[in-house]
């Protein structure tokens, strides 16, 4: 996670409060300023989405897992203990959208709050965001809102396909490559989606 400390506090947009005085999401044109009790941290450049056409997210469960488990590890850190801490995105669209659908899922995950309450967090924020389309070619025909994205999530939590203590990380990742067969488990054990098949 990319590190800022600055000084004097402003912001050109509302903060999305997450935890109480303590965590805030901000999207913004410019990286915002801070005082000396307030920590910045930014993803916008180390968990991408690769696109294959004009889409542009959600970020994978993978890079999902990677920001929860390194936001828990920030929380937990004695020197941040009296700072209030704040993930800020920039406020191009596509950054946008996927940076609050991982605050959203770290609220669904961590803070076990439901979908909606994690959603309407973003009030401020909902009628700029552009929902996520699928990766073919032409029009798309269906909207994936950040919404729908994080009561995916909250369903597969409820039903025990996603662990955030047990999921293994690294397998996710070497699975997904292409030349280990591009594929992902949608139901752990039973139900496996992958690309193909294709003519060799």
């Amino acid at each position: 996670i990319n590190r800022r400390k600055m000084f004097a506090a402003t912001f050109d947009q509302p903060a999305v409060e997450i935890i109480k005085d303590k965590l805030y999401w901000i999207s913004a044109q410019r990286p915002p300023q801070s005082d000396y009790n307030a920590y910045f941290f930014n993803v916008d450049n180390e968990l991408v989405y690769e696109p294959f056409n004009s889409d542009f997210g959600p970020l994978n469960l993978a890079n999902t897992h990677k920001f929860i488990r390194e936001l828990c590890r920030v929380l937990a850190d004695e020197r941040f203990k009296d700072v209030k801490l704040f993930h800020y995105c920039s406020n191009m669209f596509d950054k946008q959208a996927n940076a609050a659908y991982l605050m959203g899922a770290f609220m669904v995950v961590i803070l076990r709050q439901p979908a909606e309450v994690a959603w309407e967090a973003f009030a401020p924020y909902q009628a700029g965001f552009r929902p996520f389309r699928d990766a073919s070619y032409g029009d798309c025909t269906y909207s994936c809102s950040i919404f729908h994205c994080l009561k995916g999530l909250e369903i597969a939590i409820s039903h025990g396909w996603y662990n955030f203590r047990e999921f293994d990380n690294k397998e996710y990742e070497y699975y997904e490559k292409v030349e280990n067969g591009d594929l992902n488990w949608v139901l752990p054990g039973k139900f496996i989606a992958f690309m193909g098949p294709v003519d060799q």
